[in-house]
């Protein structure tokens, strides 16, 4: 069966996060008013059984976020109990502060890949932009390295003015650890109050930068796995590539194949739209589970039905206020 919106665009992705908390609290992410939510998150076994409930809807790739997903008590053991589902492609996104630990035992339960977040290699920047030790990040990324896990993403959020003298450093790096280095654009979560407005940099920007450093740009087809939202560009006359994550000033909305679950099991069809009242009836798939993978599927395929046709970031506020946002924090509902 494959499940398809009002729109004709095939859903096939779904991100579920883990927990809302994060050891780190990097200031487009964590607003400063954000208080540690309660543990009263999906059990294993609620996780378990909605993911298998929706596998005949053709939803068979599920990344796994936070907050730090990493922070979820036993998560190899879940990662194991995800895996022998058979899914197409299960990864994780991290910050890695805990891989050094973690690394070998998720590749041996059944994880696929690991998409890494890295905003600066700046120890004093990355402490001020994050509140965290670099040094841990680093050792994250090479036991991941060592754990076999390459080919995965280094996620970059792009500030001008803070790292964007960093980029080339940046993509220099990913490539030397077989990673792909994949800029993304600051986006107005909480409906803009903690982007900082003047940091902004578009993705044209970016990549005007890299190409003065790095050579011309030239659109490619992705390569390994994945099925995100990233547009790819190859470094002319090297197998160097590099991705772009727009979501604001050149959005991807009609390709979207993803819906996102909360850790309290909330169904969100898209990251920059409030679903709340339009979804109300169909948002809670936590409370689905308990009755049973059909009305699990039943409140997804009207959830997917109602998906609009693309998000309310505001593209003419750039540079401006950043507005047009979802009123939600981004530690919530994991980006």
């Amino acid at each position: 069966m494959t499940l398809k919106d009002a729109h004709a665009r095939t859903v096939e992705y779904v991100r579920l996060s883990l927990t809302e908390r994060c050891n780190l609290a990097c200031t487009y992410c964590v607003p400063s008013h954000h208080e540690e939510l309660p543990s009263d998150w999906m059990t294993d076994d609620e996780i378990v059984a909605l993911i298998a409930a929706l596998q005949p809807l053709g939803l068979r790739r599920v990344r796994l976020t936070g907050g730090e997903p990493t922070l979820r008590p036993r998560l190899p053991q879940l990662v194991a109990r995800l895996a022998r589902l058979g899914l197409a492609d299960l990864s994780l996104t991290t910050n890695a502060t805990r891989l050094s630990s973690l690394a070998v035992p998720l590749r041996e339960a059944g994880l696929h890949r690991l998409n890494l977040s890295l905003d600066t290699l700046d120890a004093s920047r990355f402490r001020a932009l994050s509140g965290g030790d670099l040094d841990d990040v680093l050792a994250g990324i090479d036991a991941a390295k060592a754990a076999g896990f390459v080919g995965g993403k280094l996620n970059v959020v792009a500030l001008d003015g803070i790292n964007d003298g960093e980029l080339v450093a940046l993509a220099r790096f990913a490539w030397a650890h077989e990673l792909q280095p994949r800029y993304i654009e600051l986006m107005p979560m909480s409906d803009g109050a903690v982007a900082p407005t003047h940091r902004f940099l578009p993705v044209a920007a970016i990549r005007a930068r890299l190409e003065a450093a790095l050579g011309t740009l030239e659109p490619c087809e992705r390569t390994g796995p994945g099925v995100g939202p990233a547009r790819h560009m190859r470094v002319v006359g090297t197998s160097r590539t590099i991705g772009f994550i727009s979501a604001v000033t050149e959005p991807f909305c009609s390709t979207c194949n993803r819906i996102r679950i909360s850790a309290r099991g909330r169904l969100h069809t898209c990251l920059g739209i409030d679903d709340a009242p339009a979804l109300d009836d169909v948002l809670d798939l936590r409370a689905a589970v308990g009755r049973g993978p059909d009305a699990v599927r039943a409140a997804v395929t009207s959830a997917v039905g109602k998906k609009g046709e693309g998000h309310t970031f505001d593209p003419a506020s750039v540079g401006v206020r950043l507005a047009g946002g979802p009123r939600r924090h981004m530690i919530v509902i994991g980006g």
